[in-house]
């Protein structure tokens, strides 16, 4: 039975493979900025914003899924719709093993089948709206397909991410990841010198995941758990039991992920009714920056998930609140380094390697960096909470997403804020309530309680923690 444990090598390969994911997007950047048109480049945004919303059809089950994987792995015999049972014995249980495994193959079979339905219907609707009836774009119907089929098979296969992680296999995870980036950067920079254009970034897309579900089955599906899993037969009544169970919270996350598409994605498709392809091309340019200023500050964070949830598990809360304030320093400190990072050297690299595309200004990115900041602090938050399998904040997120995108539409329609105007309704939003509900309830926990955090601002708790580690 494996130890849900995270050691130095699963953070090193963590940031490694990391590295990596976002080489992929630096190292090819810069040649989708020189060889790419700025009209391309504005598709290549929406296909990308298209693709995240399709994404949303998961549904909060690839987090479940992964959360109650590592349940069973910490000796949980029986799962609940909320909350956690403590378990007695660290013994898997193979049969309860087998029948989530079972259920998360049907869930994104299915899923997969949706999203591809909707790109090909919704999707398709869009880009020939944006693109002019694919016409001011060379091979864009065949760009979109590509593209939405490649979509269809980085979700299909997403389940395995799951598995790998509710294991406690997070270097075997990084690895496959890594592995799959490797071949998508060296695909992408081949294609892209051959001439293929956005259509080549496409089919490289394409390639990636089979790499990573290759490897991701070899990794989980041991000699040893083969023949465990194998032992069992899962009927349809415990599957639709099971899926009950993993349903009832999924929903709720399903839900949440759509608020959230809503605050952080869902204006970049708003811009592109009102903007101009260069605008957006800029403002999705930002975005993509800090998203992967972001990836590379929560890799700490979100390595330790699994932990989080086995230690729920093990009701051992004294260790939990150590190493969910350690991770949190570390955020902030990555964060706001890379921030300050971009802000200072980011339009100065654009004109380096001659890009056809330039970053908003600096007052606009320097907003957009202490909303992203502030919005990836109570996310981590709002996780923590998730790790005790509750989800309290459906509502304030479908809420704040449905203002979001009103206030982006009249600031839009009726002014001439432009960019900077989609930036302050987020910002405004997200600090009506989130950005300072989701900290405080963690504070006014139980668990914090008696470490006196309700009594002291939350970071200088954070950082007194830190210290402890130098």
């Amino acid at each position: 039975m494996p130890n849900i444990n995270i050691t130095k090598k699963d953070i090193i390969w963590s940031y490694i493979a990391q590295f990596f994911s976002i080489a992929s997007g630096l190292i090819v950047l810069p040649l989708i900025l020189r060889m790419l048109s700025s009209e391309e480049i504005g598709m290549n945004y929406l296909m990308m914003t298209i693709g995240t919303l399709a994404a949303l059809f998961d549904f909060g089950f690839a987090p479940q899924f992964g959360r109650n994987i590592t349940y069973v792995f910490s000796g949980a015999k029986s799962l609940k719709k909320e909350g956690v049972e403590i378990a007695e014995t660290k013994e898997v249980d193979y049969h309860l093993l087998a029948n989530m495994i079972a259920v998360a193959k049907m869930v994104y079979r299915n899923i997969s089948l949706i999203v591809l339905l909707f790109m090909l219907s919704f999707g398709t609707w869009c880009i020939y709206s944006i693109t002019n009836g694919f016409s001011n774009i060379e091979h864009s119907l065949l760009i979109w397909i590509t593209y939405s089929v490649s979509t269809f098979f980085n979700i299909y296969y997403s389940y395995y991410s799951s598995l790998l992680l509710g294991k406690g296999l997070i270097k075997e995870s990084k690895y496959a990841l890594l592995v799959s980036k490797i071949a998508y950067i060296l695909l992408t920079v081949l294609l892209l010198i051959l001439g293929l254009g956005l259509l080549g970034v496409t089919i490289a897309n394409l390639i990636s995941p089979f790499i990573n579900r290759y490897l991701s089955y070899r990794y989980f599906y041991t000699l040893e758990l083969n023949n465990e899993i194998s032992k069992h037969v899962i009927s349809k009544s415990e599957k639709k039991e099971l899926f009950g169970i993993i349903w009832y919270n999924s929903k709720k996350l399903g839900l949440v992920f759509l608020g959230s598409y809503a605050i952080n994605k869902f204006s970049l498709f708003i811009g592109g009714l009102y903007l101009s392809l260069t605008d957006i091309a800029e403002y999705g340019l930002m975005i993509q920056l800090f998203a992967l200023i972001t990836t590379v500050s929560i890799i700490f964070f979100k390595s330790h998930e699994p932990l989080f949830a086995s230690l729920r598990v093990e009701n051992n809360i004294d260790l939990l609140i150590n190493k969910f304030s350690y991770t949190m320093a570390v955020y902030a400190v990555m964060f706001l380094a890379a921030s300050i990072g971009l802000i200072l050297l980011g339009p100065i690299l654009l004109k380096i390697i001659g890009s056809s595309v330039a970053l908003p200004s600096v007052s606009i990115l320097l907003i957009y960096s202490i909303m992203i900041f502030l919005e990836n602090n109570h996310s981590n938050f709002a996780t923590f909470i998730v790790t005790e399998n509750k989800i309290p904040f459906v509502e304030s997120s479908l809420l704040s997403g449905i203002f979001i995108i009103i206030g982006s539409i009249v600031i839009l329609k009726f002014t001439k804020m432009g960019i900077l105007g989609l930036v302050l309704v987020q910002m405004l939003v997200q600090l009506a309530y989130s950005n300072w509900k989701w900290p405080y309830v963690v504070c006014r926990s139980r668990f914090f309680f008696k470490y006196g955090c309700c009594k002291i601002w939350f970071w200088a708790y954070i950082f007194r923690k830190l210290s402890r580690y130098i």
